[in-house]
């Protein structure tokens, strides 16, 4: 879901910036990482660019049918599944958030009906 927020303002609005941002900071994180645990953990670009490129040539797909409700909906829920993983970290095992992940189904239902 993190990735949907940073690639949902690179495939829709063509905002790089986000991305770019977030590319440099995974890569100090990689340089920190690849010092203590060897040099494989360079190779971890290569999952992420996947995941990053995939989120965005879907958004890219989707932006036609992707209206203004829409994405205030799915952002709404997103943000509140996020909530919960926090939860989770603070009180271990209160919400099971894979379970609510259909909310983010129903958002776009109900987006279609209001």
């Amino acid at each position: 879901m993190l990735y949907n927020n940073l690639a949902k303002p690179n495939g829709i609005y063509s905002d790089h910036s986000t991305l770019v941002a977030k590319a440099i900071l995974d890569f100090i994180i990689v340089l920190i990482m690849a010092s203590s645990m060897g040099k494989g953990c360079v190779f971890s670009f290569i999952p992420v660019a996947v995941l990053q490129g995939g989120m965005t040539a879907l958004a890219v797909v989707l932006s036609a049918f992707m209206t203004d409700a829409l994405l205030d909906n799915i952002s709404l829920v997103g943000n509140i599944l996020i909530f919960c993983v926090g939860i989770n970290l603070v009180w271990p095992r209160t919400i099971k958030v894979a379970n609510l992940l259909p909310a983010l189904l129903a958002a776009i239902a109900l987006t279609g009906i209001v």
